[in-house]
């Protein structure tokens, strides 16, 4: 069971997000569906069955949501509800997630063989660029997308990718794979990829995914695999810090080559597209200024309707739930950092550091996409936040037609360390 609902996750948000339908404005998908259902009966196992302890590093980062989601509650009992929609999709990344992934999903751990989960990790990350790749080549010579309702695209949105997601660059558009939108798919990709590069041993399929990365034509993606590099960069040259004045170069070289390269092949987009380095430039930076300007006259607490966040999530967190809400959400992306004071265990494992990288991208890029109302974002987030404070999932030991584990060595951090007792 505990595979099966891996898998079905795993296929329904990250290789076809959008696969559903709507009732009104509200977007119902396989994935979000399957979590709604699956819940409630996974929450009684976790109270009756498995132990009821979390390890501090998570209780710290649940306590952390909790000034966000205070102000969350005071919105919502003093001004109401401005959008259902956007309240959903508001409590769902506040609420409802970090309390999932954080305290419901992880004891189930033990139960998941980690080597598949792997498997269908990389495999759905890969499909999901080469779906992408494929459709921003097939546009410009046939003017039109192939899509498939209820499962690559929302079925209410058949037909609408053109006139409704804000993709047209010119000769060729965005590259939005299943994800039906550019920024979307760049920005939860990018979360994803510092675990995908670790557990992918093929160069050519880590390349395929960082080049559809670039066909996205984001300036807010094409900053992130910036940054993401470079930050690749730095960790390595830090690493040689303790051998200094002699150092060892080669995966620093390595990592500083696919920098350039990136570099050089978003200025040469921009020349192929019809497009200048003043897209690069733009001082408005997508008319998200006005977002800031806004937030410079928020009050003190919430003072209107709940509604979503928009791009620049900082300062939409401050112009709906005021200067507390904007601190809120601060301390809320800072957290996993924060987390490091509590715990420093995650430094010796690669995985978990794989995961805060991601979660620090995510910082960043928050501060001007952060396309925090969008399925899936949030549960990706979460998804890579429950990595780093837990570890990947352990390997089992497959013995004749049963599973048997997880592998001693291998054993997943999930239980270990202080604890505190529900």
């Amino acid at each position: 069971m505990a595979m099966f609902i891996a898998w079905f996750l795993m296929v329904f948000l990250v290789l076809f997000p959008k696969g559903g339908f709507k009732i009104g404005p509200l977007p119902l998908t396989w994935g979000y569906l399957f979590l709604a259902g699956s819940t409630p009966f996974l929450l009684l196992i976790r109270l009756l069955v498995l132990p009821l302890r979390i390890p501090m590093r998570a209780f710290v980062a649940l306590c952390l949501t909790l000034p966000m989601q205070i102000l969350l509650l005071y919105a919502v009992v003093f001004y109401g509800i401005s959008s259902f929609g956007f309240f959903i999709s508001t409590v769902t990344g506040f609420v409802v997630f970090p309390i999932l992934f954080l305290a419901i999903y992880p004891p189930f751990f033990q139960y998941v063989d980690g080597v598949r989960l792997s498997h269908y990790f990389r495999w759905c990350i890969l499909l999901a660029a080469v779906w992408g790749i494929f459709l921003f080549i097939l546009h410009p010579i046939t003017g039109k997308f192939v899509e498939i309702p209820f499962l690559t695209v929302n079925a209410g949105d058949y037909g609408e990718l053109e006139n409704t997601k804000h993709i047209n660059r010119g000769l060729f558009f965005k590259l939005i794979s299943t994800y039906n939108n550019g920024n979307l798919y760049g920005v939860c990709t990018l979360m994803l990829m510092p675990m995908y590069d670790l557990w992918e041993d093929k160069r050519w399929r880590r390349l395929i995914v960082k080049l559809a990365l670039l066909m996205t034509l984001s300036r807010t993606v094409w900053a992130g695999l910036i940054l993401s590099e470079a930050l690749s960069v730095v960790v390595l040259l830090a690493g040689q810090l303790e051998t200094f004045p002699r150092l060892y170069l080669g995966k620093a070289t390595q990592r500083a080559v696919v920098l350039l390269v990136t570099i050089g092949f978003v200025l040469a987009s921009l020349l192929f597209n019809s497009s200048s380095i003043a897209f690069l430039l733009d001082p408005t930076f997508g008319n998200r200024t006005g977002e800031i300007s806004i937030a410079a006259q928020a009050t003190f607490l919430p003072s209107t309707a709940v509604d979503g966040l928009q791009e620049v999530a900082y300062t939409s967190a401050a112009q709906k739930f005021g200067f507390t809400g904007g601190a809120a959400f601060f301390l809320l992306m800072f957290s996993p950092i924060l987390l490091l004071l509590v715990d420093t265990s995650a430094w010796r494992s690669p995985m978990r550091r794989a995961a805060l990288k991601g979660l620090v991208l995510y910082m960043f890029l928050a501060a001007v996409d952060a396309a925090f109302n969008f399925i899936p974002t949030m549960a990706f987030y979460w998804f890579v936040y429950m990595i780093y404070v837990f570890g990947w999932p352990a390997a089992h030991r497959l013995i004749g037609s049963r599973m048997e584990g997880p592998v001693p060595e291998e054993l997943s951090p999930a239980l270990t360390g202080a604890t505190v007792t529900a």
